[in-house]
């Protein structure tokens, strides 16, 4: 065994020193790269729609949520929607979102209101007219009137990356792992 010398000494404290604040400086470099890249903001768009039940009680209503680059006017397609929740006391929770089936048809008018809207995907399909008619099919299936499309807001939606999450959290676990074996 080797026996420490007065010059041994130093060198070992500055050595922990060392690492001690290349860790510090390390682990929040990976942490604020990972939490930057972790979320992409969304932009979107939400219009509700609420009508009166024929086969139900109270009102349907639903809310569909749009990419933000959608015009008023213009034809949806499936690219446009984000998502789609419809619920009435019939169907709890008719929701469509990152659907591979999903279809998404019609033109949401400028001045909004009744509109020939048709949504679909796995989970069932949704329906509105101009005349304000309107169904949803879970099944089982919700008609109504006076079906209106109004406009909700401009907002903006997190996008979680889960790869620099994962990232973050292994780096971290191997940290505190190399730490304790040293210690």
């Amino acid at each position: 065994m080797k026996r420490r010398t007065e010059t041994d000494i130093p060198r070992q404290r500055r050595a922990k020193l060392f690492t001690f604040f290349r860790n510090v400086t390390v682990l929040p470099i990976l942490v604020t790269i990972g939490a930057v890249s972790a979320s992409a903001i969304v932009p979107v768009e939400v219009f509700t729609f609420t009508g009166v039940c024929s086969d139900c009680t109270g009102t349907g209503i639903g809310t569909l949520i749009l990419l933000g680059d959608y015009e008023l006017g213009t034809e949806l397609s499936a690219d446009d929607l984000y998502s789609f929740n419809y619920t009435s006391n019939l169907i709890p929770d008719l929701s469509i979102h990152n659907d591979p089936d999903e279809v998404l048809s019609g033109i949401l008018p400028v001045g909004l209101g009744p509109a020939d809207i048709f949504i679909s995907g796995t989970n069932g399909s949704f329906t509105t007219s101009t005349d304000g008619t309107w169904s949803a099919f879970d099944p089982p299936a919700d008609v109504g009137t006076d079906g209106i499309w109004s406009a909700g807001s401009v907002a903006s939606t997190p996008e979680p990356s889960a790869l620099p999450v994962i990232g973050i959290c292994l780096a971290s676990v191997a940290f505190f792992r190399r730490r304790r074996r040293k210690a």
